[in-house]
């Protein structure tokens, strides 16, 4: 039996990554996990192996501590010790840098069980660690990898990065995508009472905050607006740049062409993504974090979206260049511009790179292919 843990998987979504496993799983989740400064809170799913217990710490802005006992489950040992004679291996779901798993790693050589942990981390450390907090994160983290037996990355770049530990590891996604939930639909081009049936529908979803880019993406849209009238951008989320862009897309010369819609719970992102025709994901990086993996780019390809985004982070093994979307240098609007005009104006193209996009998703990161990869990995250990 495996215990996983961590608040990731408070998600429905991110959950059913390991449906028809039940058998084999065992899940401890906190019993609430509230996001976005208390607006939204998830509840874990009711399932029959899905344990709930009391968490602290629902962000990384905390005085003194910052995030480092981010999702802090204090009952966790009680609760391995209850299921100790089945569970074999834990794999928490939290970063190295964090106390949280910390504790749950000495918990679990404490009662002789394998532990793994996961991160996305995907700039190196000595680019982001410095002065007295980051000797501390250094020394969490060392202890970390002396308490665990191997290590989960996101993506290519993190286990690249995490490699010199010597720790066995696997380059798998916290869960993968739906694809049966995610996928053209056929429907007219309507949402949210609005008809875009006859424009050609420009789309970002996700977190509103700076690195995300959005303030370029409003820049080229402008622009690309003045050559074609029947564009229309969404843009959907809500965040810490939030008002920015609200007033910035209020002092556009073509604001009758832009929608702004609040952060929607992920069963309505099929609706929004099958009323587009682009999705367009400009991330930066900023402040020591570049783009770790991009599920809305994902989903948004399983619904047969070309994808337009940057090259940061690891966004290039959800997009392939060329293939199933473009790919742009980071801060450039004229090279975002240039990539708009080519796929606003060549439906044929719009078509055959959301038909590849959705291939490479399902073949790649679909539920089944994430969970095979994760079982794989922990029945080496």
């Amino acid at each position: 039996m495996i215990l996983i843990t961590g608040y990731p998987y408070v998600r429905e979504n991110y959950l059913k990554t390991f449906d028809g496993r039940e058998g084999e799983i065992v899940f401890l989740l906190p019993a609430t996990w509230p996001i976005k400064g208390g607006k939204v809170v998830f509840l874990p799913p009711e399932r029959k192996n899905v344990e709930k217990t009391k968490a602290f710490f629902f962000h990384s802005n905390y005085p003194l501590v910052g995030g480092a006992l981010k999702g802090f489950m204090p009952m966790f040992p009680w609760r391995l010790f209850k299921n100790r004679k089945n569970i074999k291996l834990v794999f928490s779901a939290t970063e190295p840098v964090l106390l949280s798993t910390l504790y749950q790693g000495f918990w679990s050589k404490f009662f002789g069980k394998k532990h793994v942990i996961f991160t996305w981390e995907n700039v190196p450390y000595e680019k982001k660690f410095s002065g007295i907090g980051g000797a501390v994160k250094k020394l969490i983290l060392r202890l970390n990898f002396k308490f665990c037996d191997g290590l989960v990355c996101g993506n290519q770049k993190a286990a690249e990065i995490h490699k010199i530990y010597g720790k066995a590891i696997a380059t798998i996604p916290l869960s993968g995508v739906d694809g049966e939930k995610f996928k053209p639909s056929g429907l007219p081009k309507i949402f949210n009472g609005l008809n875009w049936s006859n424009k050609t529908v420009i789309l970002f979803a996700g977190a509103l905050d700076y690195r995300k880019g959005i303030h370029i993406l409003l820049e080229a849209f402008n622009r690309v607006a003045e050559k074609n009238g029947d564009l229309h951008l969404c843009i959907v989320g809500s965040g810490t740049y939030e008002k920015e862009i609200i007033e910035t897309a209020s002092k556009s010369f073509h604001k009758d062409k832009i929608t702004i819609l609040p952060w929607s719970v992920n069963d309505k992102l099929p609706e929004i993504f099958n009323a587009s025709d682009i999705f367009a994901y400009p991330s930066i990086s900023y402040g020591g974090w570049e783009e770790q993996f991009g599920y809305s780019v994902a989903e948004a390809s399983l619904c047969g979206l070309p994808v337009i985004a940057t090259r940061s982070g690891s966004i290039d093994e959800v997009v392939l260049d060329g293939q199933t979307g473009i790919l742009v240098p980071e801060n450039d609007a004229n090279e975002l511009e240039s990539a708009l005009l080519k796929l606003t104006q060549n439906k044929e193209l719009r078509r055959s790179m959301g038909e590849a996009g959705r291939r490479h998703i399902i073949k790649n990161f679909s539920y089944n292919v994430i969970a095979d990869k994760f079982f794989r990995f922990f029945n080496k250990l």
